[in-house]
């Protein structure tokens, strides 16, 4: 669980509005705190089903499972189980 979210926030800090120095909590909402928009909402997607080898159904693409590295961790864990 840890390397996932670790992977995700290396992710961000290279790809996204995010600083490097940044510190985010689990539950910090990503598009609140504007480290991510639309655009890169969909390159992380993408980072995430190439990375893990998983495709993430339509009905799983909400606010809950994309806005906070929690949210994202957990997701990416009920799909590669």
């Amino acid at each position: 669980m840890e390397q996932i979210k670790n992977s995700i926030l290396d992710y961000l800090k290279d790809n996204s509005f995010m600083e490097r120095e940044t510190v985010l909590e689990d539950s910090d909402s990503l598009t609140q705190n504007g480290i991510i928009d639309s655009i890169g909402l969909l390159e992380l997607i993408d980072y995430i089903c190439e990375t893990y080898s998983i495709e993430i159904p339509e009905d799983m693409l909400t606010p809950e499972n994309f806005d906070t590295l929690q949210g994202i961790t957990n997701l990416i864990i009920r799909l590669t189980k």
